[in-house]
C-alpha cells in the first residue's frame, strides 16, 4: 500500500493505489486551501459543464503519482491573477493520482510570474473595455429604436 506523508502536517496515511490526493487530505483534516482560497475555490462537474480545480497546489516528492496532464499544466500556474511561476513537482491535489509512496507539502510558497502576470492583466483590461463599449452600442441602439435618442 503507497503510504501519503504529510510533512507541515507530521501525517503519515496509508491509501489504495489510484486514490485521489484532494480527497485523501480533506478525509485527513490536511488543509490544501489558504483562507482566501476558501471562500473562492470553485470546482464543478454537472454534466458537460466542468470547472476544474485550481487552488489545491501542493509540492509533491517521490515518483508515486501520475504524470501531469495539459489540463494541469494550465492550471496549475493560476486561473485568474496572479500568474505563478511552476516547479517540476507543483501540482494540483485534485489532479493527482497516487500509485506509490509520496511526501506532499501542502500550502508552498510560489513565485509570481511578473511577466506573465501584466500580459494577462492587458489581456483582461482589453476585454473589459470591449465588453463597456459593445453594452453602451446596444444601450444606445436600444434609445435608438425606443425613440428615445
Amino acid at each position: 500500500m503507497p503510504v501519503v506523508r504529510f510533512e507541515r502536517e507530521n501525517k503519515a496515511i496509508n491509501v489504495l493505489p489510484g486514490t485521489n490526493l484532494r480527497q485523501v487530505a480533506l478525509k485527513s483534516g490536511v488543509e490544501l486551501y489558504s483562507p482566501l482560497q476558501r471562500v473562492v475555490h470553485i470546482r464543478a462537474n454537472v454534466g458537460d459543464f466542468h470547472i476544474p480545480c485550481a487552488s489545491d497546489v501542493v509540492e509533491i516528492e517521490g515518483k508515486g503519482t501520475n504524470a501531469r496532464s495539459e489540463e494541469e499544466e494550465l492550471l496549475v500556474v493560476g486561473r485568474l491573477l496572479p500568474k505563478y511561476k511552476v516547479q517540476p513537482n507543483h501540482r494540483l491535489a485534485c489532479m493527482v493520482s497516487i500509485n506509490g509512496d509520496i511526501t506532499v507539502k501542502t500550502l508552498p510558497l510560489r513565485e509570481v510570474d511578473s511577466a506573465n502576470t501584466s500580459l494577462h492583466r492587458k489581456f483582461y483590461a482589453f476585454a473589459a473595455a470591449f465588453t463597456l463599449f459593445i453594452l453602451a452600442l446596444l444601450a444606445v441602439l436600444g434609445l435608438d429604436m425606443a425613440g428615445k435618442f
